[in-house]
């Protein structure tokens, strides 16, 4: 029974009287009376007025006992069943039921004043579907009262006669309204808002909301308790979403009616004990024994639900779940691009141009004077009989300083008057004689001479200055760019009508010293790599949110801060040039990130879309927000100054077989009620699923797993299992490929082959070799063992650079078949193993410590989708799980205090048919549908980066609860 509710109340037997008095509404039509009436007439029809409200009222109340009682939510194909609408079948069916109990109640109603008699009655119904249905159009109801709790009742065709000597004197029709004290349509209401939202889908507010909070909550502590090392094969199992489905089915009932049901209540506290004490491992679901440790609570009678859960996950919420992502080793790759560890170095090219000095010259003439004289012939007979022409130049300055122009520094020049003199001598002969004549030209140009210099552009660095630390590579260019002929020569050259440019570059020493230039990009490095962003786990464990494109968008909002604000002096625009460069690189960096997780998102989208819509999806975010921040659940009574108590069976839904006596049903049937399947999307880093989405990167390959991967999966495994050796060999191989690049790299750097093959030697297994040298264990040790030519930092930053490089090459990834059967093998092998010991109860110490081991085992094999899978961007894994409920209370019963001393109303819904009985003939209305639910959700985790991940690490990533549908 649902605890006392012991608020004052007005009995509904007062409000009723109150109600007669002053909310009966009359609607009339008179006939018209003989001059004789009397007062007797007044009197008699006021009576059979009261009588037949009382009587109506009466019925009202039968009719809706019997609704509450046989609620009508599926009308049956009969001629009764087919006058109910679809829309509002429980209502058509109580107003059915209403009229036709008035018909007979009122029949025989009678008042008698004196010598008059006053009748009343209503028109009889024909039983067709079109009769019924003018019953039902006669009736309305609706809820009425305080808190809506009462039924407001109108009927129409209500016909008082009035008779004296078997002579009708008077005649009228009245459509009665009057309240009755029965929360019949309240109880319906209610029971269908919390089926309604027991249906919602997760977008909307109800069970799917509430489920996901429970589930997100559950998954994320055992998720990060098996990401720290726990023992846990199954992250989310049928169990606990057992368990979770019926706190939030409680949760919907205390909601909706103010309490739920006690023995629901008791059910899940066992059920919370119970996953307590033997669940950490697999949460399977579905034995005996687990129905009989919630079953039996639910029998116990108890005032009050218990006050705390045996494990209340689902009251213990993790914080707000964010991931922060840094742009990390990004920052190391672009600091190692920057100062060639591999490649062009371009930290070098950028101090060079820096260092750079550009001259040019430019020259223009302009024609003053022109001058002529001799010249002609001498006339007669003499004749021509040779030429010599000679030309003389000089040059003449005038000015120092040549023209100026924009962006360039004048630094020599001048303007020169340059005199061309062409004379032509000709011989001319007669006879014996000979003649000479001469034509002489004189040509004035004045010429402008420019030699200008500017350091090399360097785009977002300023011009530098040209004295100072320049000077030696400004004059070199200069001298470079005139030339041989000096400035007379431009002149000359320019004056005899040749276009004269010319250009050439110097190169200075550099202003800072090698090591200082990389100490002052190292603190930027720093700054970059500790930048950070923030976001909604969930978010980027579904692809929704780019951490690397935040990334990219917060480095670019700091890049003035990163920069310095420079002088024209060359040491500040080498620290400037410097920076650009990295910061390029950077940029760069961060775009392939980006670029690769829209690839990854996009698959990801798609494995998460083929289980639950986009939508659906966003719905289920919005609920693990709230599941972060939860809102506390009702306390005050909804249903008013109404005392309702909700009555189920069974209390609490099991996924397992139940017999309906278990739970006080007639019949000899076995039932489902609860049937729950999940899927885990990315069980395998290298499965289907997750090779789906790393194919859309185009620097890996498919068919192939990572090191880490295969190493993990090899150290789950024991020796001589499925296709150990065989893994081995594969894991063996790729080792050796990446070693052997390594100690290429470190003789590159000067380290002899003896030295380098000795730092990166281990007596690891080969499965321990593997995973020190992917997650940098071994490089870190072999750059601190190696005294050689370059730093231990430089060392190690070669090494990791060469190491990120290397594992994305295929000789580096073992092969995925391979892998992919020897972690089936094992899964199946350690789960039948591991369910045997877990189904013999007690156990030995010796069996208790190998299912620890067991344990250990499943739950070390890797699973979830890396974020990204591409080695040094690799900054969490996230995997998914897809939920579906789908249940059944065999009987849903909610009952009411009705205050007045007349009974409580229950309202049940129990799959039956109802009946109403007309003219003594019992007519089929329909049935009473049982309170159904399906709802839909998808929980999402994301834990650090890391060799084990999270996931289902049992081999089944789709569980089926024993009553699930294959086709549902």
């Amino acid at each position: 029974m649902g605890a006392v509710n012991d608020r004052g109340r007005v009995p509904f037997a007062l409000v009723g009287v109150l109600l007669v008095l002053t909310s009966t509404t009359i609607a009339v039509t008179t006939v018209t009376r003989p001059p004789e009436a009397s007062p007797h007439i007044d009197d008699a029809m006021q009576g059979a007025t009261a009588a037949a409200v009382t009587e109506l009222r009466g019925a009202a109340d039968e009719a809706a006992r019997e609704a509450a009682i046989a609620p009508v939510t599926d009308p049956a194909d009969t001629p009764a069943g087919r006058a109910i609408g679809d829309d509002e079948p429980f209502r058509d069916a109580l107003r059915l039921r209403l009229y036709l109990r008035a018909v007979e109640r009122i029949d025989g109603t009678e008042t008698t004043r004196g010598s008059v008699t006053a009748t009343a009655s209503l028109p009889a119904v024909d039983p067709t579907t079109a009769g019924y249905r003018q019953a039902i159009e006669r009736v309305e109801v609706e809820r009425a009262g305080e808190d809506d709790a009462a039924m407001r009742v109108e009927i129409e065709g209500v016909r008082l006669r009035a008779i004296r000597n078997d002579r009708t004197v008077a005649s009228v029709e009245r459509s009665p309204e009057f309240v009755v004290a029965n929360p019949v349509l309240a109880l319906h209401d209610r029971t269908e808002r919390f089926e309604r939202r027991a249906n919602a889908p997760v977008t909307k507010p109800g069970l799917g909301q509430r489920l996901t909070t429970r589930l997100y909550a559950i998954a994320w502590i055992r998720g990060y308790a098996q990401y720290g090392g726990a023992d846990i094969a199954t992250v989310l199992g049928t169990r606990h979403v057992e368990l979770s489905t019926n706190d939030a089915l409680l949760a919907e009932q205390r909601s909706t009616f103010g309490e739920a049901d006690p023995g629901g209540e008791n059910g899940v506290s066992a059920a919370a004990g119970r996953v307590a004490t033997t669940d950490l491992i697999a949460g399977l679901g579905g034995e005996p024994e687990w129905q009989d440790a919630v079953l039996k609570t639910t029998d116990e009678i108890r005032v009050n639900p218990p006050p705390e859960r045996s494990v209340g996950t689902w009251r213990e919420e993790p914080d707000d779940p964010t991931i922060t992502v840094g742009v990390n080793a990004s920052a190391d790759r672009a600091f190692a691009d920057t100062i060639g560890v591999r490649g062009r170095d371009r930290l070098d090219d950028a101090v060079e141009r820096v260092h750079t000095v550009e001259a040019r010259v430019e020259a223009s003439s302009d024609l003053r004077s022109r001058n002529q004289w001799g010249g002609g012939s001498p006339g007669g007979n003499w004749t021509h009989t040779g030429v010599r022409t000679d030309t003389r130049t000089s040059t003449h300055r005038i000015s120092s300083r040549g023209p100026s122009e924009t962006g360039w520094e004048t630094v020599d020049g001048g303007t020169f008057e340059v005199t061309r003199t062409r004379t032509v001598t000709r011989r001319w002969q007669r006879g014996n004689d000979t003649m000479t004549t001469r034509e002489t030209e004189e040509r004035i140009y004045r010429v402008e001479v420019a030699v200008h210099a500017r350091t090399a552009p360097v785009e977002g660095v300023p011009d530098g200055r040209l004295d100072g630390h320049l000077r030696d590579a400004t004059d070199r260019a200069a001298e470079d760019a005139i030339g041989n002929g000096g400035l007379d020569g431009i002149a000359r050259r320019a004056a005899g009508g040749r276009t004269v440019r010319s250009t050439a570059r110097a190169t200075g020493s550099p202003s800072m010293e090698r090591a200082a230039i990389e100490s002052d990009l190292g603190t930027v490095r720093d700054r970059t790599r500790a930048v950070r962003v923030t976001l909604p786990a969930p978010a980027v464990g579904t692809g929704r949110a780019n951490p690397a494109e935040r990334l990219h968008r917060k480095i670019g909002s700091q890049r003035d801060e990163l920069l310095i604000d420079a002088d024209r002096t060359a040491r500040e625009r080498t620290r400037l040039a410097v920076r650009l460069e990295y910061l390029d690189s950077l940029d760069s960096e961060l775009e392939t990130r980006t670029d690769t997780f829209d690839a990854a998102s996009d698959g990801i989208g798609d494995a998460v879309g083929k289980h639950i819509g986009s939508d659906r999806l966003g719905g289920a975010l919005d609920a693990h927000r709230a599941a972060s921040n939860p809102s506390a659940d009702r306390v005050s009574d909804p249903a008013g100054n109404l005392s309702m108590a909700v009555d189920t069976a069974p209390s609490y839904l099991t996924t397992s077989e139940v017999t309906q006596d278990r739970i006080d049903e007639p019949g000899a049937g076995t039932i489902y009620p609860l049937s729950t399947r999940s899927i885990n999307v990315f069980s395998s880093p290298h499965g289907q699923v997750a090779d789906g989405i790393v194919s859309r990167i185009p620097f890996l390959g498919t068919g192939r797993v990572s090191l880490s991967t295969a190493a993990r999966t090899l150290a789950a495994a024991e020796a001589g299992g499925g296709r150990y050796e065989e893994l081995e060999g594969d894991v063996e191989d790729s080792t050796a490929y990446v070693r052997g690049e390594l100690i290429d790299e470190l003789v590159d750097t000067g380290v002899s082959e003896h030295d380098a093959r000795a730092a990166l030697r281990t007596d690891a297994s080969t499965a321990d070799e593997a995973l020190m040298l992917t997650n940098g264990t071994t490089i870190e040790r072999a750059a601190a063992e190696i005294d050689g030519p370059a730093t231990t930092e430089r060392l190690e930053l070669r090494l990791r650079t060469r190491l990120d490089a290397e594992l994305t090459e295929a000789a580096a990834r073992p092969s995925e078949p391979t892998t992919t059967e020897a972690q089936q093998r094992i899964q199946a092998k350690y789960r039948t193993e591991l369910k045997n010991l877990l189904a013999d109860g007690i156990e030995s110490e010796a069996e208790q410590k190998r299912k620890k081991e067991l344990g250990e085992r499943l739950g070390s094999i890797p699973a979830g989708l890396p974020l990204a899978p591409v080695p040094g961007y690799w900054y969490a894994t996230a995997n998914v799980w897809y939920v579906t409920v789908d249940g059944q209370y065999e009987r849903f019963a909610v009952r009411t205090n009705r205050g007045d001393g007349t009974g409580a109303t229950t309202y049940l819904r129990n799959g039956r048919t109802a009946w109403v009985t007309h003219g003594g003939d019992e007519q089929r209305l329909g049935t009473s549908e049982q309170v159904s639910f399906r709802t839909q959700t998808a929980v999402v985790v994301v834990v650090p980066p890391g060799p084990r991940g999270v996931g289902d690490t049992d081999g089944e990533p789709y569980k089926y609860s024993p009553g699930w549908d294959s086709g549902a």
